[in-house]
């Protein structure tokens, strides 16, 4: 093909899709008006329950039904959500209607024989019922509306069957802005208003959340859902490793009694019933096959348990546990992540987290025991992973989860320090600024949050654990000498992330949609509209607040639960 003719298909095909874009947008971009609200939906939540709803003239009106509705409640919280725009979807087929409706800020109207009812953002949000039809598990993302619950939430409305419905409905998308009269407008904390108090606050509320999931053997709530306060299936011993940690680290700074016995029980509960004969060592994990992963961070909870006096003893167990873990180290340095108990070898399979966890393990048990094997093992990990582990074309340009491998970089750097890794971390952030989102990047209240694109809704833990890494970057930054202009743009990264968490803490989050908001204050969820709170999740959180804390003017002393 010639170069002319090649020239005059991508001119044409750039024009044709231009084209299809101009149309798609004029045909189902929404106009909002919120002057002029097409109508006002008034409804009355009590504990995440709808038990009254009535389409009125205006915010702040009242009706019979309303009345009646707040007086057989009277804890209820009377919500508006005024439609300020209205427009078409593509009803078929389910997937193309499911992606039709922004997360948390679109719901639906279905219009019948001259009807018109809502479901509005609020329904879906307490049924949980955004991203959830279309799963892509291997990448972790999810999408669009749950069709079948949306249809079969008209169908109530209507009294009708969803065939009917289907059939004969028009069905389109609303915008809606919230409002509740009862409530205070909520301060929004943003990176330039952030304060020490906000940060302190935060950092304890998700250890007091972790601390009130701790049952009396020792075992976290270690999946909820936040709407109805349910707990959900699933264990996973790295996450109750990890949350130990930092129920460990708080009690010890914020010398609160009941946070502390806390921390000792889900350490208790690991230590009895977790912990395991890997060939001569210890190991964590209760399956056939266990991984380096949960041993790490288990280290990581008994050191500072250990560190911090709340129970010296644990440091006798470090050892065995240490002892595993060099035991899976490969001569390049990076480790073999599984062990086969019944056959007693290790399995040389290498996964995602594990050699920074085990690296920083390392070099937490040497800072405490002073082994010099643990000092040397770790050394050779975080060469590994800042080198062979980094050896592609493109590795200037790429990168994967590192916050592990940054956080036990700063912690060798007074006994072993490693220029190089510091120069990847700093790559690494720099990279990571570039896919932070900004205001206005997205729909969604994502500024300080990653990804790439406004079309999925961004998960927040990667904020936090990426905050995490990047604090203890600036820390060895600092110690290193580099001059604090040359930081600031990873101190503005550190604070956009850490302003959007809070933004994101449930604090008590939701009240009106919640069943129980003492339960679930200070945790954390998935992503803005996914409220499935998992532990590891406020760890991280919980973890990078921690560190952004100026700990000589900001004590975390706080009252017990």
């Amino acid at each position: 093909m010639s170069a002319r003719r090649l020239t005059c298909g991508l001119a044409a095909w750039t024009l044709v899709c231009a084209l299809a874009c101009g149309a798609v947008k004029r045909a189902f971009s929404l106009r909002e008006d919120r002057m002029n609200p097409r109508a006002v939906v008034a409804s009355v939540w009590d504990k995440g329950e709808l038990v009254g709803r009535a389409v009125v003239a205006q915010v702040g009106a009242r009706g019979g039904a309303l009345d009646a509705a707040m007086a057989a409640h009277p804890a209820a919280t009377l919500v508006y959500e005024s439609v300020v725009a209205e427009g078409p979807v593509i009803a078929y087929p389910d997937a193309a209607l499911s992606l039709s409706f922004v997360p948390g800020r679109d719901g639906a109207s279905a219009t019948l024989d001259g009807r018109t009812e809502y479901v509005t953002p609020d329904d879906l949000l307490a049924r949980q019922a955004y991203d959830k039809e279309l799963q892509w598990p291997a990448i972790g993302l999810s999408a669009g509306v749950d069709v079948p619950l949306l249809w079969a939430l008209f169908s109530d409305r209507f009294g009708v069957s969803v065939h009917d419905l289907v059939a004969r409905s028009r069905i389109g998308r609303i915008r809606v802005v919230r409002s509740i009269p009862s409530e205070p407008a909520e301060r929004v904390i943003t990176a330039d208003a952030m304060t020490d108090e906000d940060v302190r606050k935060g950092a304890l509320g998700a250890a007091l959340f972790l601390a009130r999931g701790v049952d009396a053997e020792g075992r976290f709530r270690y999946l909820i859902d936040a709407p109805s306060n349910r707990t959900l299936a699933g264990y996973d011993w790295p996450r109750h490793a990890g949350a130990t940690y930092y129920l460990a680290q708080v009690a010890a700074l914020s010398g609160d009694t009941q946070m502390g016995w806390a921390a000792l029980r889900a350490a208790g509960w690991m230590r009895e019933h977790a912990m395991a004969k890997c060939g001569a060592a210890l190991c964590i994990g209760s399956e056939r096959v266990v991984d380096v992963g949960s041993t790490a961070l288990a280290i990581l909870a008994f050191v500072e348990i250990a560190r911090t006096k709340l129970d010296p003893g644990y440091a006798l167990v470090v050892p065995g546990l240490t002892t595993f873990i060099r035991g899976q180290q490969r001569s390049n340095g990076d480790f073999m992540h599984q062990y086969d108990r019944e056959t007693q070898s290790a399995v040389d399979i290498q996964l995602i987290y594990y050699t920074g966890e085990a690296a920083l393990a390392l070099s937490r048990a040497h800072a405490l025991l002073g082994d010099p094997r643990d000092l040397e093992s770790a050394s050779r990990a975080l060469e590994y992973l800042v080198g062979p582990g980094w050896s592609f074309f493109g590795s200037r340009y790429y990168f994967g989860e590192e916050h592990w491998t940054c956080q036990a970089m700063d912690d060798m750097w007074d006994r072993a320090p490693n220029r190089a890794a510091l120069d990847f971390c700093l790559r690494w952030h720099a990279f990571g600024r570039t896919v932070q989102y900004a205001a206005g990047d997205t729909p969604y209240d994502a500024e300080g949050a990653y990804g790439f694109g406004p079309l999925t809704t961004p998960r927040l833990t990667p904020a936090a654990s990426r905050s995490e890494a990047a604090l203890a970057t600036l820390d060895a930054a600092r110690k290193a000498g580099i001059p604090r202009a040359e930081l600031l743009p990873l101190e503005t990264q550190i604070r956009r992330s850490l302003a959007m968490l809070l933004r994101h803490q449930f604090r008590p989050g939701p009240r009106h949609l919640l069943a129980d908001l003492a339960a679930v204050e200070g945790a954390m969820p998935a992503t803005e509209v996914d409220w499935q709170l998992r532990i590891d999740f406020a760890q991280h959180t919980g973890g990078a607040l921690l560190r952004g804390l100026d700990r000589s003017r900001q004590a975390l002393q706080s009252p017990s639960p």
